[in-house]
């Protein structure tokens, strides 16, 4: 437990008592660990896979099917080498749960860009952490992107990647222009700044200025 960040622990019930969690420690397949932990322990509310390989393809299937048949609202990825092409597959778990952290699994920027294309369109993901996940400016332009639309997400963490103070001003431009917005806390490295409790702090704030400074300059 003590490895898992607090939004994570957040998103389950205050009285879990951990039987709902299931996390992957019995050698085979990921669908056979999970059906076999699943068994033992009933009903799922959180997957959880730390410092084991995880086929994005196969993970995603395993969200669906929970999501399905018990309570499944979050995932936690850390350290599972998704790559790329994981972190394409994982995109579509962004419709199937509540709260999606992944953690130094790589997806980089290809893999945020088909995550952020899912976010736009998103109408049930909540928290969103894509910490130390080796994106750049593109990743968070398209990250920018979905947030002009999505009126869902209250949180998201992208701590631990080279997002430059470019990335940084299209974030805070796209949330400026998007009245709809929900998003509370915005996790960032402290040189960016960002969102606690709606307050903006740091560079975002800055750039939030400087918006409000040009609409108003004629």
């Amino acid at each position: 437990w003590e490895y898992m960040p607090q939004p994570v622990l957040d998103s389950l019930s205050p009285k879990e008592d951990g039987s709902g969690v299931v996390r992957i420690l019995v050698h085979g397949t990921l669908k056979e660990a999970t059906t076999q932990e699943a068994l033992q322990r009933g009903s799922v509310n959180c997957i959880v896979v730390m410092d084991e390989f995880v086929n994005g393809s196969d993970l995603v299937d395993i969200v669906k099917h929970y999501r399905t048949v018990s309570k499944l609202r979050t995932v936690f990825l850390r350290n599972c080498s998704l790559g790329v092409s994981g972190g394409k597959h994982m995109a579509r778990a962004v419709s199937e749960v509540e709260t999606l952290y992944l953690q130094g699994n790589l997806i980089k920027d290809g893999g945020v860009k088909t995550m952020a294309a899912a976010l736009a369109a998103n109408d049930n993901l909540n928290v969103l952490g894509l910490c130390s996940e080796g994106f750049g400016c593109l990743g968070a332009q398209a990250i920018a992107t979905a947030l002009q639309s999505n009126t869902r997400l209250t949180l998201l963490d992208i701590r631990g990647n080279d997002i430059t103070p470019e990335g940084c001003k299209e974030i805070a431009y796209a949330l400026l222009r998007n009245p709809g917005t929900r998003l509370q806390y915005l996790f960032m490295d402290t040189k960016y700044g960002g969102i606690v409790k709606g307050e903006w702090q740091g560079l975002l704030r800055a750039f939030k200025l400087r918006f409000a400074l040009e609409e108003h300059t004629f």
